[in-house]
């Protein structure tokens, strides 16, 4: 009897699973699912495609195995097209390379170039011999005032060695106007701002400052650091 009631409950069961798979079978399939379901009849394949070309986008390796793949799926070799693709996705890293070598090369070159050359400009093949590129290559006067320009007075920065040394000689009196292209007013300030700081101890009466020499000697950006005059301007 026990026997009897334990099968008419399994049978029971089995019949109410069979009747829940068969209602859900029939949800999944009726017309408003189908027709959304028709409504994207492709995404997964552009989910596929979009995942491929990001792939390719950070690994241009990968861009000729999943064409690959995609061709074995299809049941065809590459077409010519993707196999354009494919290339240009594998040299596209060397171009940038390329590029980038490129214009640090050109960088360097202008950074030589002592002449500035500027559109409609008219040259002879002389005027690129080194010969003359040590003509342009010589510091020129400035032909403005710096003082009036930045509007700084020098007096109040007498503790700027920077400063000091642009416009002080190695033997510590300052530079000729004619060097400067400071006006009579601002060469006085700066004379007796060059006076007061060797006379305070903070700059060299003969010689460079040793925190320029020392940026010079590490190779480091400094306001100015005068360079030697040639042997035959030398008026000794």
């Amino acid at each position: 009897m026990a026997c009897r009631q334990w099968l008419s409950t399994a049978a029971r069961q089995c019949q109410s699973g069979l009747a829940q798979q068969k209602h859900l079978r029939a949800f999944s399939t009726s017309a408003p699912v189908a027709d959304i379901r028709s409504l994207f009849p492709n995404s997964q394949a552009v989910k596929r495609s979009n995942n491929n070309n990001r792939a390719n986008a950070s690994n241009p390796s990968a861009a000729l195995q999943s064409m690959l793949a995609e061709g074995m799926e299809r049941g065809g070799p590459l077409s010519a097209a993707e196999q354009q693709q494919v290339l240009a996705q594998q040299l596209q890293p060397k171009e940038y390379v390329r590029e980038l070598r490129f214009a640090a090369v050109t960088d360097n070159y202008m950074r030589q170039m002592p002449r500035r050359w500027k559109t409609g400009d008219v040259y002879a093949p002389r005027d690129l011999s080194p010969t003359e590129m040590d003509k342009w290559r010589q510091a020129r006067p400035p032909e403005t005032d710096v003082v009036d320009m930045f509007g700084f007075n020098p007096l109040d920065n007498y503790k700027n060695f920077a400063l000091i040394s642009e416009f002080m000689t190695t033997m510590g009196r300052i530079k000729h106007s004619s060097d400067t292209g400071l006006r009579p007013v601002n060469q006085r300030k700066m004379a007796k701002a060059i006076r007061r700081a060797i006379g305070m101890g903070l700059h060299p009466s003969v010689h460079f400052h040793p925190e320029i020499l020392r940026m010079s000697r590490l190779s480091l950006p400094v306001a100015s650091i005068p360079t030697k005059s040639h042997p035959s301007q030398n008026r000794l």
